[in-house]
């Protein structure tokens, strides 16, 4: 899966929770210059990961479901829809030479190796740019 938008979105949304706590989801879009609407669908997929709690009302918001540092990126971006891949054909995209392809094996090394390091990842190491 490629890094989409909504990924990406959705993981700089995840940090922001990580720096702040409870934050609502207008906040992060006014200071990202976001669509509050777009960024609430996204923020809703997280939950239903179980990577973030809602709370309603004045006060409220969302925050994390767990520590920053229990959460690791792959997480975080398995909840938007999947892992980055380096090309099309391992994001399950049309390739013509997926069937013949001299370089696939570097590019599935390259893919397992970014998964690795993604699930070492955590939210709080870029919550505080410890990368």
């Amino acid at each position: 899966m490629w890094i989409t938008r909504e990924s990406g979105l959705g993981l700089l949304a995840l940090v922001v929770l990580a720096r702040e706590g409870r934050v609502s989801a207008e906040r992060i879009a006014q200071e990202y210059g976001l669509s509050a609407p777009f960024l609430r669908q996204i923020l809703g997929q997280a939950r239903r990961a179980g990577l973030v709690e809602s709370r309603p009302g004045r006060g409220g918001g969302y925050s994390l479901a767990r520590p920053a540092r229990e959460i690791s990126v792959a997480q975080a971006l398995g909840a938007f829809g999947g892992t980055p891949s380096p090309v099309a054909c391992l994001a399950r995209l049309s390739c013509p030479l997926e069937a013949d392809c001299p370089t696939r094996p570097l590019w599935e090394y390259l893919e397992e190796r970014i998964e690795r390091w993604l699930r070492e990842l955590s939210l709080e190491d870029l919550a505080k740019s410890r990368l």
